[in-house]
């Protein structure tokens, strides 16, 4: 079994230790407030370090500066690398185009974290991301969630995503128990077969269901609702993506309105 508890992520009493990317895409302030005090690392994927100064400059808002900002910086803007590297910021350039501005913040906080702790401690990644702006962007973030799952170079345990209004993972094949709760959690989740025909068994749910066939184009699980403060989906077949809605003090206050101002301003 695999136990997930994203509540915890949330509140400040992670069950272990995570980093936190800030992507290139609109920043969701209470999220961001609520994960960057308890995370051992914060990494900036190229012009990701334009949106946390621009997050850095509103009020109200904890402003932690980053361990690196990594990519191949055609991107970050000249007053975001000056305002940082007289931080003592590292930002080390990596020209490589075979791989993405998200994968190579991934793979400097794996060898970071290698440095510091060993190669067999694990260190669990929460994506400031955006997925209610371009589809192809939402598209290409959920397809790297999949896509580190078995490159050890880049990822030794899991991968989050925290958007406006949502906090996603992909499930473990076999039973997941994830510890939920109504201070972090809305009650709206999805389960969602991004790979393809999986069957899913699932408790804790207002319409919970048993060996149920779920596939794009046939029947897929939206707008289920919690009913309890522990959940469990088995999976049998390819892994879903689970997302969860965040509670409306952790969401972006207007994410259609926050996504068109702070692109206006990059």
């Amino acid at each position: 079994m695999t136990t997930w508890y994203p509540a915890g992520l949330l509140e400040g009493a992670p069950a272990k230790p995570y980093g936190i990317i800030v992507l290139n895409q609109p920043i969701n302030a209470p999220a961001l407030n609520a994960v960057v005090e308890t995370a051992v690392m914060l990494v900036c994927a190229d012009a990701g370090a334009n949106r946390l100064m621009q997050y850095d400059g509103h009020t109200g808002v904890k402003k932690r500066s980053p361990d690196a900002i990594v990519g191949d910086l055609d991107s970050l803007s000249n007053e975001a690398r000056q305002h940082y590297a007289n931080q003592g910021v590292q930002i080390p350039e990596d020209p490589d185009q075979y791989s993405t501005d998200f994968t190579k913040s991934l793979r400097w906080m794996r060898r970071e974290w290698d440095s510091r702790e060993g190669e067999d401690s694990d260190l669990d990644v929460v994506v400031m991301s955006g997925l209610g702006g371009r589809v192809d962007q939402a598209f290409s973030q959920i397809h790297h969630m999949y896509m580190v799952l078995q490159q050890r170079d880049l990822l030794r345990g899991s991968l989050y995503l925290l958007s406006e209004q949502s906090l996603s993972f992909v499930l473990a094949a076999g039973q997941n128990e994830m510890h939920v709760n109504n201070r972090a959690f809305a009650e709206n989740v999805g389960i969602i077969p991004v790979l393809g025909l999986t069957h899913i068994t699932t408790s804790g749910f207002e319409w919970d269901v048993s060996n149920w066939a779920t596939e794009f184009g046939k029947q897929v699980s939206t707008s289920n609702h919690i009913r309890s403060d522990v959940v469990k989906v088995k999976v049998h077949g390819s892994r879903p993506l689970f997302t969860l809605e965040l509670v409306k003090d952790l969401c972006a206050s207007d994410p259609q309105q926050q996504s068109r101002a702070v692109t206006e301003k990059v």
